[in-house]
């Protein structure tokens, strides 16, 4: 009797250990949203229409306007590989078990887009046959809710923003880097000496087409202007066609940039246009880290654990005045440059509070050009909401 007791005793004592050692003594992560711009790309316009607009001698791309480049799928693939590694680390189960947890949607709009999305499908779960989807027909709500016609920005609230913003347009980095474009690009423009066009001086106004407002004037040209400046360096393209400033091609990005961060604050940061063109996008966001039904993404369901959404540096700039984000680099002058990933993340502890925590991953200017990101885990950073996403 008393050996049976004692295996008893032991039996419960093993026991009790078992569940003591299955309950986790820290946070949990739960869910994860990834909100990822796609890869480097050639600019929209083509090089005759950039050089009609600016009166600088773009170079030819490899790709059609707007396509993203083999070098630039490269680029991507190493941030995917780096953002699973990451949460591989945390012990994400999505990632080491193929339990159909993840799903991938990308903005139909743009075959960039849907590479992007085909990219994290390849990379992320490479063992899970993971498949990207994405609208087959017309403009996703998810991505641009303006543009598909589910909601318009009042006018008069996006006039107001925008004149308060216009102090934005004035400020010392953003008239250095305007300057430095105009004599990269132009340096007679404003002197009636060149194409009086191509003078980068000009105020910035808000215009409407289609019920979508739209910023014209030096910040947008110079802001299109300084984009497309930090694509040819991504990409990889000699010193020599960046003109005058060969010598100091990242200084000449890092002065430059300001002006396409002036440009998104002016107009994709104003919270009115925000929550218009992307309110579906945050509300889908929440739904999702909520356990509630994710309506207006098809395949989301309750076992879902994983959302990418390839998109564009637009829905980062709205989701980032929607929920009050801010971040700045000091490797990367382009706060939404290809690749960037804003990681929505929920966490519960062991008494069963939820905490949703933000992070920003980036690959600096040199790993874009390179195709690397072997510093994207040591420079994420956190973000501290200005607005709640949980009730």
């Amino acid at each position: 009797m008393k050996k049976t007791h004692s295996i008893l005793l032991w039996a419960l004592f093993l026991t009790g250990c078992s569940e003591s050692a299955s309950v986790p003594s820290g946070p949990v992560l739960e869910k994860v949203v990834l909100l990822s711009r796609h890869g480097i790309r050639s600019p929209t316009a083509s090089a005759t229409a950039l050089r009609e607009k600016t009166g600088f001698n773009w170079p030819e791309w490899s790709v059609a306007p707007g396509e993203m480049t083999p070098h630039g799928a490269v680029a991507l693939g190493a941030m995917v590989q780096a953002v699973r590694t990451h949460y591989m680390g945390l012990g994400f189960d999505p990632l080491r078990s193929c339990s159909n947890s993840v799903r991938i949607w990308a903005d139909g709009a743009d075959h960039r887009t849907q590479q992007t999305g085909q990219v994290w499908a390849r990379g992320l779960a490479p063992d899970c046959h993971v498949s990207a989807q994405w609208q087959e027909h017309g403009p996703d709500p998810v991505f641009n809710a303006i543009s598909a016609g589910r909601a318009v920005p009042s006018k008069q609230e996006t006039e107001q923003a925008f004149a308060s913003m216009l102090p934005v347009s004035k400020r010392s980095d953003v008239r250095g880097g305007l300057q430095a474009l105009q004599t990269l690009m132009a340096p007679g423009a404003c002197d009636g000496v060149a194409h009086t066009a191509w003078c980068l001086r000009d105020d910035a106004v808000l215009e409407w087409k289609k019920g979508a407002p739209r910023l014209s004037g030096g910040v947008a040209t110079g802001g299109m202007a300084a984009e497309s400046l930090l694509l040819l360096y991504s990409e990889g393209f000699a010193e020599g066609v960046f003109g005058s400033a060969k010598a100091d091609v990242p200084g000449l990005l890092k002065t430059v940039l300001p002006v396409h961060e002036a440009e998104s604050r002016m107009l994709r940061r104003l919270p009115v246009v925000a929550a218009a063109r992307n309110g579906v996008m945050a509300e889908s966001v929440r739904a999702f880290l909520a356990d509630r039904s994710v309506t207006e993404i098809p395949g989301v369901t309750d076992s879902t654990r994983l959302l990418v959404l390839a998109g564009h540096d637009t829905n980062q700039d709205a989701l980032a005045a929607i929920f009050g984000l801010s971040w700045t680099f000091d490797d990367q002058p382009d706060s939404t440059a290809p690749d960037t990933v804003l990681a929505f993340e929920r966490w519960r502890y062991p008494d069963r509070h939820v905490e949703v925590r933000v992070r920003i991953f980036h690959q600096s200017l040199e790993e874009l050009r390179a195709g690397q990101a072997s510093g994207v885990e040591r420079s994420m950073q956190t973000l501290e909401p200005g607005n709640a996403i949980l009730p």
